[in-house]
């Protein structure tokens, strides 16, 4: 089983890399004013016990009305949250259940055939645009221009590095690494719908793990993903540690299960 503290202390630092950050009692406060309807970067992560949830979700609301942006939050820990959970329709806030995965690489590399017409290369400036074009060209990671712009943050972070894979010489699948100090997660694995069914994914995740062992990380992740996605990397070797159940909660605007079904 995974440690819940430690996995929010990862998310943390990933989303510090393109989003402000304000620490509170029962999680942190996630803002980036520049990009406001791009979810990741503009929400209340929350996962210990909120001890009065009226007063916590009146004041989630000011903080994000504050700053015209749309409250939002990601709650975890739901059993000991439930009287927040009743309370969130009465302070105007819709919201739906997920349950994801937590994956951890084993160690183990997966025995995939030679492959002469593939090759994986670092992101840099001067295929930077080729990277971006695959990432943009995937309607559910979201609206292209929000995607630009998370992206040109990223990139430009010490935190962060992308990958991009050619075959036959066409740039059609990237990915990137994060990294916070021992620990490694995997982002943004991102296949032209043209190039997919190829099993290119598995050539691009066995990379990065070669760059992780290089890294000398002593943990390598993929979290949270769905049921679907985690056989995908199960076939690479990343076995589950687990699954955890959260809330999406929101004043206004789209769900995330709305986005992902017109992707």
């Amino acid at each position: 089983m995974f440690n819940l503290e430690r996995i929010m202390q990862l998310d943390i630092e990933y989303v510090k890399s393109f989003s402000e950050v304000e620490v509170c009692k029962e999680g942190v406060l996630f803002y980036n004013q520049a990009i406001p309807t791009y979810y990741d970067a503009n929400h209340a992560q929350i996962w210990r016990k909120i001890e009065q949830p009226d007063l916590f979700l009146q004041e989630i609301k000011d903080f994000y009305q504050s700053k015209s942006l749309i409250p939002r939050i990601y709650l975890y820990n739901l059993e000991q949250n439930q009287l927040c959970i009743e309370a969130l329709e009465t302070h105007g806030f819709q919201y739906e259940h997920f349950v994801n995965e937590i994956q951890y690489w084993d160690g183990e590399y997966a025995i995939l055939p030679p492959n002469p017409a593939i090759h994986i290369e670092r992101v840099t400036d001067a295929n930077m645009e080729e990277a971006l074009a695959v990432e943009m060209s995937i309607s559910a990671f979201g609206e292209p221009s929000l995607i630009k712009k998370a992206f040109e943050q990223t990139y430009h972070s010490s935190h962060f590095t992308y990958y991009l894979l050619r075959l036959d010489g066409v740039a059609c699948c990237s990915a990137n690494i994060f990294v916070s100090e021992n620990q490694g997660r995997i982002e943004s694995v991102a296949t032209t719908e043209s190039y997919r069914g190829r099993g290119l994914i598995g050539y691009m995740l066995q990379y990065i793990q070669q760059q992780s062992v290089k890294l000398g990380l002593d943990d390598l992740w993929i979290l949270p993903i769905s049921e679907q996605v985690a056989k995908v990397y199960e076939k690479a070797n990343f076995k589950s540690m687990g699954s955890i159940a959260s809330i999406h909660a929101f004043t206004e605007g789209k769900s995330i299960q709305d986005i992902r079904q017109q992707a």
